[in-house]
């Protein structure tokens, strides 16, 4: 919104320079007499760079006030319609205030110089077209500037966030705890084994299926979630609670990124006691239109490494989805993650 040609740091000079071609062009075609209105030269170029310092000036302001709104409004539409729109009002004002103050320059009255008034209404409006053809061409030359930025931006976020997704989601440790727990399994109780085998499964086909996708519904996130929880229930027993609440009709309204509520929850065990003495209670509800990942703080004593980059990611990923940010809040009894929802739309 602030790339255009009216708030150019070199705009004085460019309006010196658009008066003085205007005034050579117009002197060289139709001589000191146009309109049948004669002009001394000096007459006759503080006319034109008038009408061009006005209408420069008012459009710089239109400008301002046009962003300002837009902004307020949190608006994507274009602001170039209204501001041309806008922009005529500002010709008829800059011709009239010309004309006027060469009216009482001269000590005449305005309405003897309508063929004045009409001569600065043209060139007022040729001057007006030009610069906003100018500065339609610069505005949307930096939208796609800004495109192209973004899009590069995603591109790396995206692929930070694979990189990050995968080391968290499919990494060593996960696969040793997983296998260990399985193997513990096979021994003891065959028909368990068997139900863990098929949701490590069901957890990875998931990861596989979803890693290039920006969005899933977030029924399907909690199937997954239920999936990853019953994993996580057969690995620490009685040492975890994990609750969810939430009902159908909620998990049909809204959508989430893929994965975005396994690090929340992964988070939690990573940096907290998980014992049968004290247990790790997480509570995944919603809350409005965010989904709320809630756990009990117990903080272990020894210090864990942790480059933050999980929560990060997921923070830049519901950037590019929603205007609504990422709460993180922590106090002394409990650490909460609120993750903004994407509302579906009625089809």
């Amino acid at each position: 919104m602030n790339v255009n040609i009216f708030h150019h740091r070199y705009r004085y000079l460019f309006i010196l320079l658009l008066a003085g071609y205007s005034y050579l062009n117009i002197l060289f075609t139709s001589g000191d007499q146009l309109l049948e209105i004669s002009l001394a030269k000096w007459q006759f170029f503080t006319l034109i760079l008038s009408v061009v310092v006005l209408v420069w000036e008012v459009n710089r302001w239109l400008w301002k006030q046009i962003s300002l709104r837009l902004a307020l409004s949190l608006s994507r539409l274009t602001p170039l319609v209204p501001y041309f729109l806008l922009s005529l009002v500002n010709v008829l004002f800059s011709s009239l205030v010309v004309v006027y103050g060469a009216t009482l320059w001269q000590g005449g009255v305005l309405m003897e110089n309508m063929s004045l008034l009409k001569l600065a209404l043209a060139f007022a409006f040729r001057i007006n077209l030009f610069l906003h053809t100018v500065n339609a061409i610069i505005y949307f030359n930096s939208k796609l500037k800004d495109s192209r930025l973004e899009a590069e931006r995603l591109k790396t976020i995206n692929a930070e966030s694979q990189f990050e997704s995968l080391r968290n989601q499919i990494n060593p440790h996960f696969l040793f705890n997983s296998f260990n727990v399985l193997t513990e399994l096979v021994h003891k109780d065959a028909d368990i084994a068997t139900n863990f085998i098929q949701q490590l499964s069901r957890v990875y086909r998931y990861l596989l299926y979803n890693q290039e996708s920006e969005i899933v519904s977030l029924k399907a996130e909690m199937e997954f979630v239920e999936a990853f929880i019953f994993l996580l229930r057969i690995r620490f027993g009685e040492s975890i609670a994990i609750h969810t609440d939430l009902s159908d009709q909620q998990m049909e309204s809204y959508s989430i990124p893929p994965a975005a509520m396994q690090i929340p929850v992964e988070n939690a065990i990573k940096h907290n006691i998980v014992s049968k003495k004290r247990p790790l209670t997480i509570k995944i509800f919603l809350d409005g239109d965010h989904l709320v990942v809630r756990n009990n703080l117990q903080r272990r004593q020894t210090y864990i490494e942790s480059g933050g980059l999980g929560l990060q990611n997921i923070q830049q990923r519901f950037a590019y989805l929603t205007q609504q940010e990422v709460q993180i809040e922590e106090n002394e009894t409990h650490f909460t993650v609120k993750l903004p929802l994407v509302k579906k739309v009625a089809v």
